[in-house]
This record gives C-alpha cells, sequence and structure tokens, in this order.
C-alpha cells in the first residue's frame, strides 16, 4: 500500500467515522458477510456509512501488543461471540481510525477503549468497504480493501 493512498485513507476514515456510533447491522445473503451501519447524530451531510466486511474481523477490548497480519491469525469466534462483540460496541462513538501499515486492516478505536480490527488482507478478495449508501450508483464515497493489501477509494471532488 502506497504511503499517500494510507495517509489519503486514513484522513478520508477519520473523516467518515470518527464522532460516529454503530447502531445498526445488515445480514448480508452470504453467510460470512455482514454490514455495520454507523450513524453521525450530529450532522445532516454524511450522517451515515455502511461498512460491510467478507473477512475475519473481531472486537479486543483493549489495544492488543501486535495485531494479526492476515485472516488465519485473527481469533475465530462464533457467531454468538460476534453478536456480542456488536451488542457490547453498539452506540458507543468512534473516537480513532487507522490502517495497519503493511495492508488495509481497518482498526476502529470506541469511547470505551475497545477495538474493532478487521482484516485487509487477501491475496484474491476484497476484505471490506466502507461506503455512504447501500450500493446505489449514486454513491459519493466508497473505501474498499483490494487484494494485495491495497486500497480503492472514491470520494467526493471536494475532499482532498
Amino acid at each position: 500500500m502506497k504511503i499517500e493512498n494510507r495517509r489519503f485513507t486514513e484522513k478520508a476514515l477519520r473523516h467518515l467515522l470518527v464522532g460516529s456510533q454503530m447502531d445498526g447491522i445488515k445480514f448480508a445473503s452470504e453467510v460470512s458477510a455482514i454490514s455495520l451501519i454507523f450513524t453521525h447524530y450530529d450532522r445532516k451531510e454524511d450522517d451515515a456509512f455502511i461498512l460491510t466486511i467478507e473477512t475475519a474481523w473481531t472486537v479486543y477490548d483493549e489495544v492488543p501488543l501486535v495485531y494479526p497480519s492476515s485472516e488465519r491469525e485473527v481469533p475465530t469466534h462464533t457467531e454468538e461471540q460476534h453478536f456480542k462483540h456488536i451488542w457490547d460496541v453498539k452506540r458507543q462513538k468512534i473516537v480513532d481510525v487507522h490502517l495497519g501499515h503493511r495492508s488495509p486492516h481497518l482498526i476502529i478505536s470506541f469511547e470505551s477503549g475497545s477495538i474493532l480490527f478487521v482484516n485487509g488482507h487477501d491475496t484474491n478478495y476484497e476484505c471490506w468497504q466502507l461506503g455512504d449508501h447501500w450500493g446505489g450508483s449514486d454513491n459519493e464515497w466508497l473505501l474498499v480493501a483490494v487484494p494485495g493489501d491495497d486500497i480503492a477509494i472514491w470520494s467526493p471532488e471536494h475532499f482532498e
């Protein structure tokens, strides 16, 4: 991942997510995929964003000593454990967002100190995407962790 892409993506992620709260979940047609809805209650523009996860993820109670480097290193959880993780961070405000150093692992920090970690490394598939609509053609924001440890970004022209 190029350093300039990483910097721009982290700036966009912070703009989109910091201050928002996870307040919804949508089950995807594929068993392994899930969408989390983040809402800003204090602004009218760019108020809701959907994070679709198609890879391994977990929630840590605190910052781990080291983050996983691939999907196989992410702790395995049952569906019930994943729901508990979501329940534990629901409606908490996001205080920071950043990416992994080599791969676009998505690391979201909540006000409680909990961390949502989404794997961003896969040689063949997209791991996660964050956008401002449910896949409509009028998307202004779309950030995608693409194969090869890179990120694809579509953003409004006015965002620099």
